[in-house]
C-alpha cells in the first residue's frame, strides 16, 4: 500500500491511543455497587464505551429497576475522576507515534468529556503533542456527528483529503466518512471486529507503529 500524504491526524482517545478500559470498568462497577445493582464484566462494559458517559451509564443500568440516569452519570463522574490513572496507559508505541508525527497537526476528537481527556494527557506528560483537544462536551454534538472533525478541518485549514481519522470503532469510521476524511481503524481497541468490518474503514492496523508506514 502506498504511503498517503497527510497534514492532520485526528485520533480518537479511549481504545485508540490510551487503554482506559480497566479504570472505566472499575468506576462503572463502583457506581453499580453504590446503587445496590449487579456489577458487570469488563468485556460487557467494553461494548458500552465510545458513545459518551450518558450512553455508557444508560447501558450499564439497563435491565435494572434503577431509572435515575442523571444521578448514575454524576456518580460515574465522581468515581472516575478519583481513579483516572490507576491503570490507564498509552498503548504500545502511543507516545512514540505522536513524536514521530510532531511536524504534522495532531488532534483528539473523543466522546469522552474533555476535562477527563486533558487530565489523562497531563498525567501522561503529553498534552503538548496536540494542537487541539475535543471531547464529547466541547461542541454541540458528538461523534458520529462530523461537527468536531469538520471544526478541526476548518481550524487548521486542512482539506478532507489531507486528513486521517484514526479510531477503534464504527463510530469513528462513520464520523470520518461523513466528513469526507480517510479512515484508519485500530484492531486492538474496544470495537467489535465484525462491526468494524461492516463499517468499512479505508484501512486497519494491529499496532500503532504501522501508522509510520501508512502516512507521511
Amino acid at each position: 500500500m502506498n504511503k498517503r500524504k497527510v497534514s492532520l491526524l485526528v485520533y480518537d482517545f479511549d481504545g485508540t491511543l490510551v487503554d482506559t478500559l480497566l479504570d472505566i470498568s472499575n468506576a462503572v462497577n463502583l457506581v453499580l455497587e453504590e446503587l445496590g445493582l449487579r456489577t458487570l464484566s469488563r468485556d460487557t462494559i467494553r461494548k458500552y464505551v465510545g458513545k459518551g458517559v450518558e450512553r455508557l451509564m444508560a447501558q450499564s443500568i439497563d435491565g435494572t429497576n434503577y431509572a435515575d440516569l442523571p444521578c448514575a452519570v454524576e456518580l460515574f463522574r465522581k468515581h472516575y475522576s478519583k481513579n483516572l490513572m490507576n491503570h490507564t496507559r498509552f498503548y504500545p508505541s502511543g507516545r512514540e507515534i505522536l513524536d514521530h508525527f510532531h511536524d504534522k497537526k495532531q488532534a483528539i476528537c473523543s466522546n469522552k468529556p474533555e476535562d477527563f481527556v486533558r487530565r489523562i494527557l497531563q498525567s501522561l506528560d503529553s498534552t503538548e503533542c496536540f494542537d487541539a483537544i475535543l471531547g464529547g462536551d466541547s461542541l454541540k454534538s458528538r461523534k458520529p456527528d462530523p461537527e468536531g472533525l469538520l471544526h478541526l478541518l476548518d481550524r487548521f485549514q486542512c482539506s478532507p483529503e489531507q486528513a486521517v481519522m484514526i479510531g477503534d470503532s464504527p463510530v469513528d469510521i462513520e464520523t470520518g466518512k461523513r466528513a469526507g476524511v480517510y479512515t484508519c481503524v485500530v484492531r486492538f481497541g474496544f470495537g467489535d471486529s465484525k462491526e468494524i468490518d461492516a463499517a468499512g474503514p479505508d484501512c486497519s492496523i494491529d499496532h500503532l507503529t504501522e501508522l509510520k508506514h501508512l502516512f507521511y
